[in-house]
């Protein structure tokens, strides 16, 4: 829908001006899917999703995932299904070049889809280096949905065995199937599916341990030498042919096609609300801002949240200029250590340690909490010592996957990792899909290490560091995957995502929750025309952490994957934020009484020429429908139950 809209209300809602992939509607038989760019999405049969997409990708050598361009796209169908036929190339960094630099190393890629009347689908891609390139990965990717956890299946080996298995329901830490050549899996009780998968080993991983609602079958096995080495000239070919076992099972019941209807009830059940904080940077605590300290009067969030990367740890921080961001918020403060090394061993990190410590001393700071990254009980115990009247931390700075592999932890009082949707790529769909993701992480984690309460931040859009390597390098300005920027953190997408990630985060039941930094290129504020921006997500924030409370509530009638909620009570009242997670419009019947405002691109770009109009627009009072355009946010104020 909004592949085609006004430049300025496309940029309103992304933060860029990059166009949205066009995408192509395709069918083979029973099975239905869409091209989009050059992804083919999630391939349904009557209404049941059978796979969640496939693409031909290569992982460069830090693991970052270019997106494939492809200059020439025929798509030719008829009663016997169709032919899809995509020549491009993939672009390479020249970090990637084995050899003398070039400006222009790319693959040329050539992919070819065939799709028969009888619900059969064969794949063929042929790949060609310019330059000889450094990879970890070159093949196709295969995605199965999350909603598969639990399902049958039966892998077929490399060695010509079979084995009998199941999808996994907890989030599995390494790849539950290796040296794969075949799956076959139950999508629907009683009807089965299969995917062949020829010409290299394939190996099956939990993508929910990078924030991906979906498992995800690569070729080259993590048992192979990485990265290895494509030569210049030397076509890649590989092959993979999808089809259904049997017959494609009824549709299902057909859902109630009318508008979502929101209905407001206080749970039954009693759950730990988490406490919201912010993240702030070394070079946050410079040259602070009046209008910063009054924003943090006002939202008053429960901890600011420092995380020190560098060996000195401490080098580039004003710590005064954090005991004003404290004071004026009347946060309690977080710190994070990473270091270089384990800490608590007796080497050069305790004593930098030991140095932090006198540094806040000096500047008459105390840490409510501190966190070593990574963790281990030595490293818990010397921050014990000391931090003496500090909770004590572990985990990882980076994602969910490095802490479900944690081998060291022990004695810590919480454990912290953090959520980036961009981490293998950048659909807009997919990412607003990852929100559901969150629960399966919390309750595995809660299992491996039990008796520790769950912080989860700083988490945002951009992925703020990488645990595999180097980062692609971006302006900001294009949707580029494991990239430090990301440009709808600036649009209503990114208020979107960020509302969808609170109420993923009340689900899931975690202790506290970092929000983005307020300023910075990945902030709530941006810097541009000589002044700083508010984004959306500003906006949003603006209600809720003005709230005393966030209510456990539940939202009734709300389909999750189009739409989030979340609930609180503060000075105005009790209030329930929205959000549509979707590119479509979207129809919300509330059948109670009160009053609702909209924040939608129209609404922004109001404010924006306007700033002394507020943002949300006054939309009517409720009983009644409303309409929420592409991610759209709803304020609904609630009359207080009797008793508040």
């Amino acid at each position: 829908m909004t592949a085609c809209l006004p430049v300025r209300e496309h940029l309103a809602l992304y933060g860029c001006h990059e166009p949205l992939p066009a995408r192509t509607q395709l069918r083979a038989g029973a099975l239905s899917f869409e091209l989009v760019g050059g992804r083919l999405g999630a391939v349904h049969a009557h209404g049941h999703e059978v796979w969640h997409g496939m693409a031909f990708l290569f992982r460069d050598a830090g693991w970052g995932t270019p997106e494939p361009v492809f200059e020439q796209v025929q798509h030719h169908a008829d009663a016997q299904g169709f032919r899809l036929e995509l020549q491009g190339h993939i672009p390479c960094a020249p970090a990637d070049i084995a050899g003398p630099t070039a400006g222009n190393a790319h693959i040329r890629l050539h992919l070819t889809v065939q799709g028969s009347a009888d619900g059969q689908l064969r794949l063929r891609a042929e790949a060609t280096p310019t330059h000889p390139l450094h990879a970890n990965r070159c093949g196709w990717v295969l995605m199965h949905p999350m909603s598969a956890a639990g399902c049958r299946l039966q892998v077929l080996h490399v060695d010509g065995r079979t084995s009998e298995s199941s999808f996994p329901r907890e989030v599995a830490a390494w790849p539950p199937f290796m040296g794969v050549r075949g799956l076959r899996h139950e999508y629907v009780p009683g009807h089965w599916a299969e995917a062949l998968l020829p010409g290299e080993d394939y190996e099956l991983e939990d993508q929910r341990n990078n924030a991906d609602a979906s498992f995800k079958t690569y070729s080259r096995s993590n048992l192979m030498p990485r990265p290895y080495l494509l030569q210049p000239g030397q076509a890649l070919v590989r092959e993979m042919h999808l089809r259904l076992l049997d017959q494609a099972p009824a549709e299902p019941p057909h859902k109630n096609r009318g508008p979502a209807a929101l209905r407001v009830q206080q749970s039954a059940q009693t759950a730990l609300m988490p406490r919201l904080g912010m993240a702030i940077t070394p070079t946050s605590s410079h040259c602070i801002e009046p209008w910063e300290l009054d924003l943090l009067r006002r939202w008053r969030p429960a901890f600011l949240h420092l995380t020190l990367w560098t060996d000195a740890l401490s080098a580039d921080v004003d710590w005064h200029g954090v005991r004003s961001l404290l004071q004026a918020s009347g946060a309690d403060l977080r710190l994070d250590v990473c270091a270089r090394e384990d800490l608590g061993h007796g080497g050069l990190q305790d004593a930098v340690v030991r140095d932090l410590a006198g540094q806040l001393a000096a500047a008459g700071l105390v840490p409510a909490s501190v966190a070593a990254l990574p963790c281990g009980p030595q490293a818990a115990a010397l921050l014990r010592q000391v931090f003496p009247k500090a909770t004590i931390g572990g985990g990882t700075p980076h994602f969910f996957a490095q802490l479900n592999r944690l081998e060291h932890s022990g004695g810590e009082d919480f454990m912290a990792f953090t959520v980036c949707p961009i981490v293998h790529g950048t659909d807009d769909d997919c990412m607003m899909h990852s929100l559901q993701s969150l629960p399966s992480m919390l309750e595995t984690a809660r299992r491996r290490h039990p008796g520790r309460a769950w912080h989860i931040g700083p988490n945002w859009l951009p992925a703020r560091a990488s645990p595999l390597g180097r980062q692609p390098a971006s302006d900001g300005r294009q949707r580029i995957a494991l990239a430090r920027l990301d440009p709808r953190t600036r649009g209503l997408f990114g208020a979107a995502w960020l509302l969808g990630h609170l109420a993923a985060a009340v689900r899931a039941g975690v202790q506290a929750l970092t929000l983005p930094p307020l300023l910075g290129d990945d902030g709530l504020w941006w810097f541009d025309a000589g002044a700083w921006q508010a984004t959306p997500a500003a906006a949003m924030l603006d209600v809720c952490l003005r709230w005393t409370r966030l209510d456990n509530a539940e939202h009734h009638h709300l389909a999750s994957g189009a739409w989030a909620a979340i609930t609180g009570t503060g000075t105005q009242g009790r209030q329930v934020l929205v959000a549509n997670l979707s590119a479509e419009p979207q129809r919300l019947h509330w059948p109670d009484s009160g009053q609702w405002a909209c924040l939608d691109a129209a609404a922004w770009l109001q404010h924006q020429d306007e700033p002394a109009r507020s943002p949300w627009r006054d939309s009517g009072h409720g009983p009644g429908e409303l309409l929420l355009g592409p991610y759209a946010l709803a304020r609904l104020d609630l009359p207080l139950p009797s008793g508040d």
